[in-house]
């Protein structure tokens, strides 16, 4: 059941930032500010730079701030599957109190005795999950407060990473002038908000195609099954353009937005655009088809370590095929070749939220979802593990819950930024224009100026 409130979602990314604001109301979600900026500091979707990546942080939490119309005090970051490891646990308790009625207290002091455990001094827990709790052997309870016993027990999952990692994240934050509510691993975030109960039931795989790397996550019996980071992205796409057409960065990432096609087949033979070309005078002629296959050859590379890895795990037969999001996954034809390649259904998800329906919110988006459908157990849970909470002397914990934003007036604003005037391709730009909320319509009419086109194209923005 969701949470009535605000809840802030930050995506630090390798090539963009995009911070989500949303709030539920009769668990209902409704987004109230979104926005994307450049990102900086960041490699491989890790922060390097905690200074350059906090600047940026800041810059697009304004933007959303302004859109919005409130104030934004916490956010819920996103952490990458980078050197993620998942493992089993399980806890015992007595219940000690007089009633023998289990309490917050209980909760709090069995999932401390799960996540006891030696570990590694590198490693750190980043969240654990609760699974099931067993009261006197009755197994498969989910919220056991309020029940008697005189025994509990919990089986649940412990997800830990790189402590420097982590570290750096949380400094990043701070330094951006935020506080941290939850560090949300993406690909478990993402996997509940793409797939549906039946599909994380019997199983399924969701690929996210990023600016800078590819993230693949499968779920089986409600639980990450695999998850893995594949270092290259829609930016590899582009420099792979810029490289063979021997254009610039700019140009070449207009190309692949106004003519890109991700399956040679679909694309035309006959129709060609003007390309300024390093070092030739004139403009060269060059074919959609031809560029297609530029942009087939990367995508099918990454779709093959894939494929490759699904199978030697297993998953690649899951009943519920594969899921693409990102902003890597609005090239036409990508589910076409997926389908190729894996020889599976595949499918675009694409957020059905009024302003953002392009995949490459979806990161962002679930991230708020994962924070507003956060439990009151798994608030207990996550107090425990991070040491978030006081003990009274007698009674039941105490923890502070934690506001997304502060508001500083009635949040009717639609989502609907202006547009932003874009620099026109064949020049290289430090800023990052904003990324269409909407999947843009690749054009039937091929005739006109290419300038034209990526103008008509970058235009057209949130609705």
């Amino acid at each position: 059941m969701a949470r009535d409130g605000f809840f802030t979602g930050l995506d630090i990314g390798t090539s963009s930032i995009k911070v989500l604001v949303a709030e539920y109301i009769n668990e209902e979600m409704n987004v109230i500010g979104v926005s994307n900026a450049k990102s900086a500091g960041v490699k491989d979707g890790i922060v390097v730079d905690i200074e350059a990546a906090a600047t940026a942080i800041k810059k697009a939490i304004d933007q959303a701030e302004e859109k919005a119309g409130i104030s934004i005090a916490t956010v819920n970051v996103g952490l990458p599957a980078s050197l993620l490891k998942i493992e089993p646990t399980q806890g015992m308790i007595p219940v000690t109190n007089e009633t023998k009625e289990i309490t917050d207290m209980d909760v709090v002091n069995v999932v401390e005795s799960a996540v006891t455990k030696s570990m590694n001094p590198d490693r750190e827990v980043i969240t654990f999950v609760p699974e099931e709790f067993i009261v006197d052997g009755f197994q498969g309870i989910r919220d056991p407060r309020g029940m008697m016993g005189t025994r509990l027990e919990m089986r649940g999952l412990l997800y830990t990473g790189p402590r420097t990692i982590l570290h750096n994240l949380r400094k990043t934050v701070e330094r951006a002038g935020l506080k941290l509510d939850n560090i949300v691993i993406s690909p478990l975030a993402m996997s509940k908000s793409v797939l549906n109960e039946g599909e994380r039931e019997f199983g399924a795989t969701v690929i996210d195609m990023g600016g800078g790397q590819t993230t693949v996550a499968a779920v089986k019996n409600q639980e990450l099954q695999f998850t893995h980071i594949y270092q290259e992205g829609g930016e590899y796409v582009t420099k792979d353009i810029s490289k063979v057409l021997r254009t610039s960065q700019a140009t070449a990432e207009g190309l692949k937005m106004n003519y890109g096609e991700a399956y040679p087949s679909l694309s035309s033979a006959h129709d060609s655009f003007q390309v300024d070309v390093i070092g030739e005078v004139e403009p060269v002629e060059v074919t959609e088809k031809y560029l297609a296959e530029i942009i087939s050859a990367r995508v099918r590379h990454i779709f093959d370590q894939v494929k490759q890895n699904l199978e030697r795990h297993h998953l690649l037969d899951l009943p519920g095929g594969i899921v693409i999001v990102g902003g890597g996954a609005i090239l036409p034809g990508i589910v076409e070749l997926a389908q190729e390649i894996f020889e599976v259904p595949v499918k675009l998800f694409v957020p059905n939220q009024i302003g953002i329906r392009n995949p490459a919110f979806a990161n962002v988006i679930s991230l708020a979802e994962y924070a507003g459908n956060m439990t009151e157990v798994d608030q207990l849970a996550q107090a425990a593990v991070h040491g978030e909470f006081t003990r009274p002397q007698q009674g039941t914990i105490a923890f502070r819950p934690k506001a997304a934003v502060a508001p500083v007036q009635q949040p009717q604003v639609q989502v609907s930024p202006e547009p932003v005037q874009q620099p026109q391709p064949t020049h290289t730009t430090q800023e990052l224009p904003e990324i269409d909320a909407e999947i843009p319509v690749k054009k039937e009419n091929t005739t006109g100026k290419f300038g034209d086109r990526v103008r008509g194209l970058l235009n057209s923005m949130f609705d």
